[in-house]
């Protein structure tokens, strides 16, 4: 058996790119009967050709079938799955090492499988299917108690994170990761220039350069002082380095950086961090006014992207880029060829990522993009009607003025109108949807006991006294637990006598704390939204912001500043 799983990611790392299907293997004469001890080193001292590698791998793998060792099986399918140029043949052989190690308590099988065909969807960005594939990997490695692949499958999972703009949810757990190789003592290792140039990344997606440049620095370090860099990670870290610089405003050390890594990051088989370079390069170009090479960089980008077919945000920024450079420079024709290639850019990205293409569609709203692109056939295909075209685009203009300017007037007579009434409400008004309905409902209504419904009534009053509903942990099941009676029965009782679910029982209490507070506390005013979310017992803002609007009909950021002005 393997002692390590390290000959895998080795043979990985050489043999990706070489394709050959077995088909119909004959095992050699001089290598029937060879033990497994034998093969292993063969791996070993064979790794560097392709030929004789393929040989002893296939007939281990003849050797594992014959013996039915179902383990060296799984093991000799997915090795095999590096050789394979065909996505198609790398999941056939993948899957079949999943297939037959699944019912196996093995530390390795089939979680490495699944691992490394979730990494398959992710260079795809197919990143549900990715997603699955990093979740089963999770599962596998918690079951079968190997730390590596749990903490290596949160890794993958915040880098999809991360890509849905998640920011601070990939941080943690990258943070995780890293913290982990650091107690298992392997912050020598390309597993942990990985996670920290990952770290590195997301702090600069996130404005925090100072931390970015932390670990660009550490991750630099680290790489000089390894033997080998296979992956050219020095050079990622001095290509995001350049980045940092370049939002920093220090335009010509960021060309200098990112000039710097190019050559290497070119060589790598993932042709991410070349499009991402190419990108910047032309960022900086335009910075530095040398408009020639920021066109020509841009165009790289496009390039890159039509031979790899990868979705990622920088080819979008590329072609908004190159829409805006010929839009200044008036060539219509090229800005139409662009726009062209921006919206089948979103129409492909649409259909798999729509998380994703809402967060890109906001820098270039894909109808404004439909409608310049109208404005330009019509004047290509019709100059001499340029008066027609003027005329359209001013009704239409006028027209979209004037419902934006209606629309924003009666939304802010009905929100002042809103505020109004909120503000000259008192406490017991505020209070009077959370007090006993006076009905004459008997216990055989509800089917509870009526002891058991005053019981629970008495302690809900004494719960809104004690302003229990602030804590952001409180679940109908801790609550019913507290009050000494199971999750039914409160459930019911505050349905009929509050006439709400749970949720929403729990929530209106917290905005009406809020809007008392807000009224009352000038410093509490002052604080941020995602403050007075936190204070009133919400977990984000969104949450509270949501909440408050379905139960006071304006938002919170409105109801403040109003308060303000009025104070």
């Amino acid at each position: 058996m393997f002692k390590s799983i390290n000959l895998v990611l080795f043979c990985f790392s050489i043999f990706l790119g070489y394709s050959q299907e077995v088909k119909k293997f004959r095992v050699p004469d001089s290598l029937k009967g060879k033990s497994y001890d034998f093969f292993y080193e063969k791996f070993e001292t064979t790794s560097q050709d392709t030929t004789k590698f393929l040989i002893y791998l296939n007939s281990y793998l003849e050797k594992s079938k014959l013996e039915n060792e179902i383990i060296d099986i799984a093991r000799g399918y997915c090795i095999l799955s590096f050789y394979q140029k065909e996505y198609d043949l790398k999941f056939k052989y993948l899957d079949s090492s999943i297939v037959i190690s699944k019912t196996l308590k093995d530390k390795y099988y089939p979680a490495l499988p699944y691992s490394i065909k979730g990494g398959h969807y992710y260079n795809k960005w197919n990143f549900k299917k990715a997603l699955k594939n990093y979740f089963l990997s999770l599962e596998y490695g918690k079951k079968n108690y190997n730390e590596y692949y749990i903490y290596s499958a949160k890794n993958n999972i915040s880098l999809i994170k991360s890509k849905l703009g998640k920011y601070e949810e990939a941080l943690t757990g990258f943070k995780e990761c890293i913290a982990f190789k650091t107690k298992e003592g392997i912050e020598d290792t390309i597993s942990y220039l990985a996670t920290a140039l990952d770290i590195s990344e997301t702090y600069t997606k996130m404005n925090i350069m100072d931390s970015s440049s932390y670990y660009t620095h550490k991750g630099m370090e680290l790489s000089k002082m390894m033997p080998s860099d296979p992956y050219h990670y020095y050079y990622q870290f001095v290509f995001n380095e350049g980045v940092n610089k370049f939002y920093k405003g220090d335009y010509q050390s960021a060309l200098d950086d990112i000039s710097l890594s190019l050559p290497f990051l070119t060589k790598a088989i993932d042709k991410n961090y070349m499009l991402k370079a190419y990108l910047y390069l032309g960022k900086v170009s335009q910075k530095l006014n040398q408009n020639d090479f920021e066109e020509v960089y841009y165009q790289k980008v496009d390039s890159i992207y039509q031979i790899t077919g990868n979705v990622s945000f920088e080819v979008r920024e590329a072609y908004n880029a190159l829409v805006r450079y010929h839009k200044d420079k008036g060539n219509t024709k090229e800005q139409l060829i662009y726009i062209e290639k921006l919206l089948e850019f979103d129409s492909i990205l649409s259909v798999d990522y729509r998380e994703l293409n809402d967060i890109l569609v906001k820098e270039y709203d894909t109808p404004e993009l439909l409608m310049e692109k109208e404005r330009l056939v019509e004047q290509a295909n019709a100059q001499n009607s340029k008066k027609t075209i003027y005329i359209r685009v001013l009704i239409f203009s006028v027209l979209l003025f004037i419902g934006l300017f209606s629309y924003q007037f009666f939304r802010k007579r009905l929100f002042q109108k809103r505020f109004e009434i909120l503000s000259r409400s008192n406490d017991e008004q505020q209070l009077k949807d959370h007090k006993p309905k006076k009905k004459r409902i008997s216990a055989e209504d509800i089917g509870i006991s009526t002891t058991i419904v005053t019981e629970v009534l008495a302690k809900l009053e004494d719960f809104e006294i004690q302003k229990g509903y602030l804590s952001s942990k409180i679940t109908v099941t801790q609550m019913a637990s507290t009050f000494k009676t199971n999750t039914k029965y409160l459930s019911k009782i505050i349905n009929v006598y509050k006439e709400k679910s749970f949720s929403q029982y729990i929530n209106d209490l917290r905005i009406e704390h809020a809007v008392k507070r807000l009224k009352e506390d000038g410093k509490f005013r002052k604080y941020t939204i995602k403050a007075i979310a936190r204070e009133t017992g919400f977990n984000t803002s969104e949450a509270f912001s949501k909440s408050f609007y379905s139960k006071c009909g304006i938002y919170p950021s409105f109801f403040v500043k109003k308060l303000e002005e009025n104070k």
